[in-house]
């Protein structure tokens, strides 16, 4: 009779640290953090995108690159 209580709760132990292991495992991420990134604004259009997908020119960032012509063309036709 006592070696039934013994190993009933032996089981009931065994069950929670399973579930214990099991939910470490979880909160593991699986993916690495991603890295924050600073923003920039497009000067010709305000939109703010992810600096490494911007174009840079004399200390301006573009969306794209028609942004990037037409500011420029916009600064030297107001010269």
């Amino acid at each position: 009779m006592i070696s039934k209580w013994i190993l009933i709760i032996a089981l009931i132990i065994l069950v929670f640290w399973f579930a214990k292991q099991f939910r470490k495992i979880r909160k593991q991420p699986d993916t690495p953090q991603k890295v924050i990134e600073d923003m920039v604004r497009c000067a010709h259009c305000d939109v703010h995108l992810p600096k490494s997908e911007s174009i840079a020119e004399h200390g301006h960032y573009y969306c794209c690159p028609q942004h990037q012509r037409l500011h420029s063309q916009a600064k030297s036709g107001s010269k």
